[in-house]
């Protein structure tokens, strides 16, 4: 089987034609899934190729980000969010529980990841609600004694009372 090229220039139908025979090609010479983007790679020509080599660029850029992404005083929540955002472009790094663990541990602030450190946490789920219950606990106002204890006391003013009464003069 001779699988086809694609230049980009010939319409929506000739690519719905190009996808639907490429994936027979692949599906049928067995294949994995995993190495199609990399077949259908070396198919592509002209404005396909060009715009190909574009969207791969735009892609490694987007797995550098989520590799290097640190929470940085961002809320739990929102880093949760740019991560799982990210991970779309490291499915290798986000597929294994462990590694997906490990890659948004290794990413949160310090002072979390120092609270997580006697943990046993398998999974990310767990790391996440545990970093947010750390943020909680973080963020909350300090105990009244201990701010009490922080703060100097009011100065106090010499004000005159009035004297007991058997002490009054007549």
């Amino acid at each position: 089987m001779q699988p086809p090229s694609f230049s980009g220039a010939e319409g929506p139908l000739a690519t719905e034609e190009f996808l639907k025979v490429t994936e027979t090609i692949l599906t049928v010479t067995r294949i994995p899934y995993a190495e199609w983007v990399d077949f259908m790679d070396i198919q592509l020509t002209d404005t396909a190729r060009i715009w190909w080599t574009a969207e791969k660029s735009a892609r490694d850029e987007l797995l550098r980000r989520f590799v290097e992404l640190k929470q940085g005083g961002r809320s739990i929540d929102e880093y949760e969010a740019e991560f799982s955002s990210l991970s779309r472009y490291a499915p290798h790094l986000v597929t294994d529980p462990t590694i997906r663990r490990h890659q948004f541990q290794k990413g949160l602030d310090k002072y979390i990841r120092l609270a997580l450190a006697g943990r046993a946490l398998a999974i990310h789920d767990a790391v996440l609600d545990a970093a947010r219950e750390i943020e909680s606990v973080h963020k909350e106002p300090e105990d009244s004694h201990v701010i009490q204890s922080r703060t100097p006391a009011a100065p106090t003013r010499n004000v005159e009372r009035p004297l007991p009464r058997q002490q009054q003069n007549p």
